[in-house]
């Protein structure tokens, strides 16, 4: 094997190590892991003051499936954590938005998931992980190009 090959090996041996600790366990007690990134999303938007998401939105944001986004958003909604309105504009949209509930418990749920990266940087220390993020961040964007290249 050439060193190029061995060097693809052991990052796709890190990727897969890293991608099965974080979806293989539950962040937060409160919502799944999809569920906690649709919560994300939406808080985010209404924080800033940003048009609401629909379900497409979401979709594409996240890479999930139509099928797979009605269950998530069936969920929040039974808990009561997100409300669906039709748009007035176009009757055809539905927006989605985190109810007076929803923001709390996210805002909970968000604290509880901080403790994770909170304790790498106690392990890992400051330095090392400001690399890493950042390199994951180059990483990510040059995987969406690359993909998009397909």
């Amino acid at each position: 094997m050439t060193n190029r090959e061995l060097l693809s090996e052991e990052l796709l041996d890190g990727w897969l190590a890293m991608s099965l600790a974080i979806s293989n366990e539950r962040l937060v007690s409160a919502m799944t892991f999809n569920e906690s990134m649709v919560c994300n999303l939406l808080y985010r938007q209404q924080k800033k003051g940003l048009p609401p998401l629909t379900a497409t939105d979401l979709c594409s944001r996240l890479q999930i499936l139509k099928p797979q986004m009605n269950v998530i958003l069936n969920r929040l909604e039974k808990n009561g954590m997100i409300e669906r309105i039709r748009s007035e504009t176009d009757k055809r949209n539905v927006h989605i938005l985190l109810t007076e509930k929803g923001i709390p418990l996210y805002e909970e749920a968000h604290r509880e998931i901080l403790r994770l990266p909170e304790g790498l940087i106690e392990r890992l220390g400051e330095e090392k992980i400001q690399n890493f993020a950042r390199v994951m961040k180059e990483v990510a964007e040059c995987f969406r190009e690359m993909m998009k290249e397909r």
